[in-house]
């Protein structure tokens, strides 16, 4: 999942400094940019940010009212922000955290220094809009036209699946895949299927010794799910939850 960013300041050349040492240090960065409040407010309201990277001197109490506002959202869909300064007066860093904003960074800094401070901020458990959960010896098979692959399910939600195998020739990753997912409920087996899906991310796991991947995670977007298979994703779901509440009554 991409690290969606807004870097706000009035300067072009502040944000282009910005932007490369983002874009230098957080692979995953996909960066705006806003001359002002307006602009980014502006630009929140129209999609979803991850993260705002503002200065003191593009920001005032209307800005950090709004930014309060921004962080009190719902987990998934809440906005973080960063102020980056060449000030280190202490009594601006307290009135910042007294709306919320917990983090800043002192400029000139180095690449490492800031992309530092965007991963603690902005992390990818902090991003997700949905919660995954995981089971023991759920499986997957991912079927493209009259090939299907077996694969071993990592961790899934409403909205994809994780999922690791080792790497077929045959297999095509940025080809959309059906996935048929299943699993064992209580000794009974429920299978999930028809889930319509399209490749988000693929990381190797091993190599084979002449560097070709050997194994492999990828990540899946569903696209399309039927409605008997939300049900019983939804099934799935609760029986986990029911689950870990008995653990917790244990504990």
């Amino acid at each position: 999942m991409a690290r969606n960013i807004i870097i706000m300041d009035s300067s072009a050349s502040m944000r282009r400094i910005i932007r490369t040492m983002i874009q230098a240090t957080i692979n995953d960065a996909v960066v705006s940019e806003a001359q002002d409040a307006e602009e980014a407010q502006g630009l929140l309201e129209d999609a979803h940010y991850h993260l705002v990277l503002f200065s003191k001197e593009s920001s005032g109490t209307t800005w950090l009212e709004f930014a309060q506002k921004r962080l009190a959202l719902p987990e998934g869909k809440r906005t973080n922000f960063i102020l980056f300064t060449s000030s280190k007066k202490q009594d601006y860093f307290d009135e910042i955290k007294h709306y919320g904003i917990q983090e800043h960074i002192i400029i000139p800094c180095v690449p490492d220094a800031l992309g530092a401070v965007i991963v603690k901020t902005c992390t990818h458990f902090g991003m997700r809009a949905t919660r995954r959960y995981s089971m023991h010896d759920a499986s997957a098979s991912l079927e493209q036209g009259s090939n299907s692959f077996p694969a071993e399910v990592i961790n899934f939600s409403e909205g994809g699946v994780l999922c690791e195998l080792d790497t077929p020739p045959q297999l095509h990753w940025r080809t959309p895949a059906m996935i048929n997912l299943e699993f064992n409920l209580d000794g009974a087996t429920l299978k999930v299927a028809g889930l319509y899906s399209v490749a988000s991310r693929l990381i190797v796991i091993e190599s084979n010794s002449d560097y070709s991947p050997r194994r492999i995670r990828l990540s899946y977007r569903f696209v399309s799910v039927p409605e008997e298979s939300k049900r019983q994703l939804l099934q799935v779901f609760r029986m986990i939850e029911k689950q870990e509440e008995l653990i917790g009554q244990e504990v």
